[in-house]
């Protein structure tokens, strides 16, 4: 993810009025995102934004199936 996209994520939750389903996505895309360095163990991602490991891998596989692009996966 390129540090314009990551930029755009964190202001998603911060500005503006949007879908809660589109604030966890953006979230669970930033947890992911291996730009930044290691991430944590799936199971902790998942607890930590409040989420299932299966939406957690449903988001993931929505982010590379629209071949990265953020705003298709949120």
């Amino acid at each position: 993810m390129t540090a314009r996209d990551r930029a755009e994520l964190i202001r998603v939750p911060t500005t503006g009025v949007h879908p809660a389903s589109m604030i966890m996505r953006a979230r669970v895309l930033l947890a992911l995102d291996i730009s930044v360095g290691e991430v944590d163990a799936k199971e902790a991602i998942a607890a930590r934004v409040g989420v299932s490991g299966e939406t957690l891998r449903l988001v993931a596989k929505r982010f590379a199936e629209t071949g990265g692009d953020i705003w298709a996966t949120i």
